[in-house]
């Protein structure tokens, strides 16, 4: 039988958009292409499925159903009327369509919605005399319309629907600072290669240390989730499902095969009850120690380390706060963790000039609409 090959978009970060294409590439992804925010790339659907299990960097992933040039908003409607909506719904299943739209020809994306919304009822309706509910809260199917400035559409699949920074692992999120996703990413971007000690002296909710724990004995970004979008698609496969689990799980690694610690810490106990029991649901915590301590008073640990400090964003009117934090930070660079490599990731762009140290390596990310460095010092 001959293997379909599928065209997909992983959708990221700014900022991390190499780093997907990389983690995509030793998966065996072909046609690999970087934009903004999202890389395209080719596969099987044993790679849709593994993409969504294993990727560290990626929000979402698409499936491509059909790629069009329109010239009217009636050519580009009359490519969804001829389309045999059978393939990916019954009326068993539920729909919600979601519309991006900077096409000239048609950008209103509420009508593009019920458009597409108004051809798939009279689709069934002329089948059957009944139709998919419309869900918008908790659709078995989700289709996703979009249209570029030079009027080109691309219908999808979301083929995760719940973000992937969801891992499932968070109990507790006192604090929380950074997603899943953009922690991972933080970790790689630091060229970390799970060869010293890693260390996370302001910890949060733990969720940095997680990720690099998960990162070091080769554990899937999603073994603790339980749903993606892919699971209601009328052609999931679920052997070839629980084969991809199964062949991940030869792939860990045990305790002994990283030689090394992972150590966080927070001035703040309910910080540190919070990272504990999250490391505990993630079944981490054999391999992960958080302890409560003032940063400049950690004691690091003998042989390499690598720490990764995500400093508190800077408020510059507060000038007291910053000066405050810019010591500390200074002090963990100069001398707590002295000999080690320091990554600092903050939005404070006087920060090497604060703290007396320019940094050797320069990453720029962007979260929440807003920019940040991780620099090494």
């Amino acid at each position: 039988m001959e293997v379909e090959t599928i065209k997909m978009i992983a959708t990221t970060y700014e900022g991390l958009e190499d780093v997907l294409g990389r983690e995509l590439m030793r998966m065996g992804a072909e046609d690999v292409d970087t934009d903004t925010c999202r890389v395209t790339f080719s596969g099987d659907k044993y790679l849709l499925y593994q993409a969504n299990y294993e990727l560290r960097t990626a929000l979402k992933i698409y499936k491509e159903v059909m790629c069009f040039d329109f010239t009217s908003k009636e050519e580009f409607l009359a490519q969804f009327k001829d389309y045999r909506w059978s393939k990916i719904l019954n009326i068993y299943k539920s729909f919600r369509v979601e519309a991006s739209s900077k096409s000239p020809i048609i950008n209103d994306n509420a009508e593009i919605k019920a458009e597409i919304t108004k051809i798939i009822t009279a689709y069934f309706n002329e089948k059957s005399h009944k139709t998919p509910p419309h869900d918008t809260q908790n659709p078995s199917v989700v289709i996703v319309i979009e249209l570029t400035e030079d009027n080109k559409c691309k219908f999808l699949l979301d083929s995760s629907v719940e973000s992937l920074s969801h891992r499932g692992y968070k109990v507790s999120s006192v604090n929380a600072k950074y997603d899943e996703v953009y922690s991972a990413g933080l970790v790689q971007l630091s060229g970390w290669k799970a060869n010293t000690n890693f260390i996370d002296p302001m910890c949060g909710q733990g969720t940095l240390l997680i990720e690099a724990a998960m990162f070091a004995y080769n554990i899937p970004a999603q073994v603790c989730r339980e749903n993606f979008g892919f699971f209601t698609w009328r052609d999931f496969d679920a052997e070839m499902w629980q084969d991809i689990k199964s062949s991940t799980k030869i792939r860990i690694k045990h305790n002994g095969e990283f030689a090394f610690k992972l150590l966080g810490y927070d001035s703040d106990e309910l910080s540190v009850k919070a990272a504990n029991q999250n490391i505990k649901k993630a079944m981490l915590d054999k391999y992960i120690t958080v302890e409560k301590s003032d940063p400049v008073d950690i004691d690091a640990p003998d042989g390499q380390n690598t720490a990764i400090i995500l400093a508190p964003k800077v408020d510059v009117y507060k000038q007291d706060e910053t000066k405050e934090l810019t010591a500390t930070l200074e002090k963990l660079a100069k001398k707590v963790f002295k000999g080690a490599k320091v990554w600092i990731h903050s939005d404070y762009e006087d920060l090497p000039k604060a703290i007396g140290i320019q940094p050797t390596k320069v990453a720029e990310v962007k979260f929440s609409n807003k920019d940040f460095k991780l620099g090494l010092y």
